[in-house]
């Protein structure tokens, strides 16, 4: 494989329901990410741009092919070492941030550290070098009850890439924030990719955040393409 691809997939099929009435969501679907890219699948809702998600970030397992991350075949490795390879080398963003809401936003971006087995005050160190890279330093100590939208969608990309994984999947980052917020976690995703060949792969609705990035892709039918 070659060293620039970070994520490959190989005809992955994905379905939902039981084997007398299942229906296909994502039929053969087959995809290459690089180093440093930025790309965006779009389609309409219920199109499985998330279940893809879900079935490249080694979260739910497809009904048939190959994910590889890094050049390994993530679902055929055993759970624990499917689980340890997510940790290390896969980022996550979601629409409405799941982050813990007993934790202030600095132990939360510190959590998937003390996961893997990271010192605390690393840990620490790591949380806080992020958190003032994202612009919320200053919200540290606060809960994630207590900062507005954009602050935990911020914290949530910082919590993404703390492990400073490979490649960061993110289902519909900037869905629930308002058109100045969202523009500006726009700008932030592409900044860090930029500035970490880290690769991002988004599903969104949002034309703007689709027209920024390296490059498009487009779901319908359970068939994705190029460049709609």
């Amino acid at each position: 494989m070659n060293r620039n691809v970070v994520l490959s997939a190989e005809n992955i099929h994905c379905s939902y329901g039981s084997a007398d009435a299942s229906i296909k969501v994502i039929k053969g679907t087959s995809i290459e990410i690089r180093a440093g890219e930025v790309v965006a699948v779009t389609g309409p809702s219920g199109s499985g741009k998330s279940t893809l998600l879900h079935a490249l970030g080694l979260l739910e397992k497809p009904d048939l092919g190959k994910v590889f991350i890094c050049g390994e075949d993530g679902w055929a490795l055993s759970g624990s070492r499917r689980a340890a390879l997510r940790n290390r080398k896969i980022g996550f963003v979601f629409q409405f941030h799941h982050l813990l809401e007993e934790f202030t936003l600095k132990e939360n971006v510190m959590m998937p550290c003390l996961i893997a087995g990271v010192r605390t005050e690393e840990a620490s160190d790591s949380a806080g070098k992020l958190l003032e890279r994202v612009g919320i330093l200053h919200r540290a100590s606060h809960f994630p009850s207590q900062v507005s939208g954009g602050e935990r969608q911020r914290a949530a990309v910082a919590r993404a890439i703390v492990m400073k994984p490979q490649i960061v999947l993110a289902d519909e980052p900037t869905g629930n924030l308002d058109t100045e917020t969202s523009r500006e976690v726009e700008r932030l995703i592409m900044e860090l990719a930029e500035e970490g060949q880290r690769s991002f792969l988004l599903a969104t609705h949002s034309l703007d955040l689709a027209s920024a990035v390296h490059r498009r892709l487009f779901l319908n039918s359970g068939v994705l393409t190029e460049g709609e």
